[in-house]
């Protein structure tokens, strides 16, 4: 397959969002929108990704620091097809084909954008439009074709007449041009319909279908066929759509690695995440992007697992439990009501119910060491930093003050936590036999 360039559209202001956040920053599945448009691109073989921003340009700059991408700046938004053209001269194409997308299709397809490439490349085309048939089009741009059924032009719903309404093929936000054909029309075009002091006035993209076919050029309608790759949004509602529609294709995939979600509706897995085999989450639980899940533990009902945490196997996280930035080795659990923050549990380790570990001083967030097979008793409430040695016993109800140190195997109890009187005869009997020998 050809190697071909890629731009995503990003510069407008989404502002049927109502939102502060760029529109392709807001996250689906712990993942902003962007980058899955820029994953999915890159799958489909793109060598070459060009970001055109705009509105909230300095917050998409910052996100895209590290990102294998060229950034063109699109100051004043004038369009989309203004935004082409900024990107064909600030960032020229590193080859010549080049496919267009807009920054709110996170759900592209991979290989739709390569069956794309292959219909541009295999027809010559100075720009190909991917097009699909809808039962309601209503909002989108129709394609009118001409009677020897070639795309004559894209023509937007407020433009519409009234013959054309019914048309139910429509633009689906989707290019792939030949940028050495393209630039000598695109750019007459942008001035022409710049070329006002009203500076509302833009350039749309979708006008170059007319222009290309007036200066002779071959422009190609292609129908993929419509499907959810084209899930655009918009709004918020079309977010939390999308988001659905991504949430249970990724269920999916984990149930066929061997992983039970007894209740996929009320279940919510960020991507980003490993799940080991024959794991079982109960219904209600929340797994944030970047956790590490092991085999056969249970998870659940009700249960929080955050980012930076990663869980061995074997291990049981229950019912309003939970876990942030922590480490629980295999066999260890916390069955009811606990919060576990920046914790590493050593192997079967118990944690109470209604046990807490807290890690925020007000101003740092601190770390806890919990040993082998030690015991948190109900209630009990850890302040860090601090460390629980092996096999060691935090009775319910203590409070474990901040900077303490429970020795392996002794118990501790009460407010504040003290070393049981038996404990500590047996530790001062350890000392002695220590200095006798």
């Amino acid at each position: 397959m050809d190697q071909f360039s890629a731009v995503i559209l990003a510069a407008g202001r989404g502002t049927r969002m109502r939102s502060s956040l760029p529109k392709v920053l807001h996250p689906l599945l712990g993942v902003p929108m962007l980058d899955h448009v820029f994953q999915h691109l890159r799958e489909a073989g793109a060598s070459d990704v060009i970001v055109v921003v705009g509105h909230g340009s300095d917050q998409i700059r910052e996100h895209l620091r590290d990102a294998d991408v060229r950034v063109a700046i699109q100051d004043p938004q004038r369009g989309t097809g203004h935004a082409l053209l900024e990107a064909l001269d600030q960032c020229p194409p590193r080859n010549q084909t080049v496919v267009v997308v807009n920054g709110d299709l996170p759900d592209l397809d991979s290989a739709l954008v390569k069956r794309l490439v292959e219909q541009q490349v295999s027809n010559s085309a100075a720009l190909t439009v991917t097009c699909g048939k809808v039962d309601h089009p209503q909002g989108m741009g129709r394609i009118i074709r001409s009677a020897d059924a070639q795309i004559s032009k894209i023509t937007e719903e407020a433009d519409l007449q009234a013959s054309e309404r019914e048309i139910q093929e429509v633009n689906l936000g989707l290019y792939a041009l030949d940028h050495r054909q393209v630039l000598p029309v695109l750019r007459p075009m942008v001035e022409e319909d710049l070329s006002t002091d009203d500076s509302s006035k833009e350039a749309y993209l979708t006008r170059l279908v007319e222009c290309l076919g007036i200066a002779g050029l071959h422009c190609q309608g292609w129908d993929c066929g419509i499907s959810s790759e084209f899930a655009q949004v918009n709004d918020r509602r079309q977010l939390a759509e999308v988001s659905r529609l991504l949430q249970t294709r990724w269920q999916n995939h984990w149930m066929d690695q061997g992983v039970t979600i007894v209740d996929p509706s009320s279940t919510w897995i960020e991507m980003g995440v490993e799940i080991g085999q024959d794991t079982t989450i109960e219904p209600h639980t929340v797994i944030r992007r970047g956790v590490v899940i092991g085999q056969r533990c249970e998870i659940g009902p009700f249960a929080h697992i955050r980012s930076g945490t990663t869980l061995e196997d074997d291990v049981i996280v229950g019912d309003f439990v939970e876990v942030n930035r922590s480490r629980m080795a295999t066999g260890s659990k916390a069955k009811h009501l606990a919060y576990l923050g920046d914790v590493s549990v050593g192997e079967k380790a118990n944690i109470g119910a209604g046990a807490v570990i807290a890690n925020y001083d007000g101003t740092h967030k601190h770390g806890t060491e919990i040993g082998n097979k030690a015991f948190i008793g109900s209630g009990s409430v850890i302040v860090a930093p601090g460390s629980i040695g092996s096999e060691a016993v935090v009775a319910a109800g203590a409070l474990v003050p901040p900077g303490r140190v429970v020795e392996p195997g002794t118990t501790v109890m009460g407010v504040p936590a003290k070393v049981r009187e038996d404990d500590r005869n047996k530790s001062d009997q350890i000392c002695e036999d220590e200095k006798g020998t």
